[in-house]
This record gives structure tokens, C-alpha cells and sequence, in this order.
């Protein structure tokens, strides 16, 4: 690799790792990692998320997410786990915005693909 892409990645790596959303992340990663029950919730609950978005089976999208919408407000109540979740899916957003801004300032002609990543 280019030693100055290189040197630029380390300090996009740095510039991540030092982020507020980041360090909200960890901050409330480590709240909830305290407490074992809260935080299988909250994976069983990312994992269905996960699974719905990159099925490839037929399901019935709507009522998958009325559910996930039914569970997602359950555990919203426990300020735990609505904060872990909130500051993961700031991180995920941030970390989707450069990613699509790094593949947006390169020439790979991703028009062709619009139908299914946001450009």
C-alpha cells in the first residue's frame, strides 16, 4: 500500500478511535457488559436486526418489523441498553458515512448499483 494512504489511514484510525461516538460506544459497551442479562438482550435483539436485513428467505417484512419495532420499545425502557444501542447506531452511521464517502471519491462506477446502496 501507498505510504502516505498509509500514514493517512492510521490517522483516520485514530481520528475514529478518539471520536465522541466512539468513545460513547465503549462507555456504554462497558455499562452494559456489567450486567449479563441486559447485554444478551441487546445481542439477541442486534441479531435479529442482522438477520432481517441480509435474509434471503422469503419473510413477512412488515410483520418482522412490527416486531422488532414491539422488542426495540421494550428495551428502549432499560436506560442501559437504550443508550448502547443509541451509541452503537451512531458509530455504524458515522463509520457508513466515510466509508461511502472514501468509495465515493474513487471512480468504481457504483451508479450501476443505486437499487441497493445509497451513493
Amino acid at each position: 500500500m501507498d505510504k502516505t494512504v498509509e500514514q493517512c489511514k492510521g490517522a483516520l484510525l485514530e481520528a475514529i478511535r478518539n471520536s465522541e461516538e466512539y468513545r460513547t460506544f465503549e462507555e456504554n459497551k462497558d455499562r452494559i457488559e456489567k450486567n449479563p442479562e441486559l447485554k444478551q438482550q441487546a445481542q439477541a435483539f442486534r441479531r435479529r436486526v442482522f438477520l432481517m436485513q441480509n435474509s434471503a428467505e422469503s419473510i413477512d417484512m412488515l410483520d418482522e418489523m412490527n416486531r422488532l419495532f414491539a422488542t426495540r420499545t421494550e428495551l428502549y425502557q432499560n436506560p442501559v441498553i437504550a443508550e448502547y444501542l443509541t451509541s452503537e447506531l451512531r458509530l455504524c452511521r458515522m463509520l457508513q458515512k466515510i466509508s461511502m464517502e472514501v468509495m465515493g471519491s474513487t471512480d468504481f462506477e457504483l451508479e450501476s448499483f443505486e437499487d441497493v446502496i445509497p451513493i
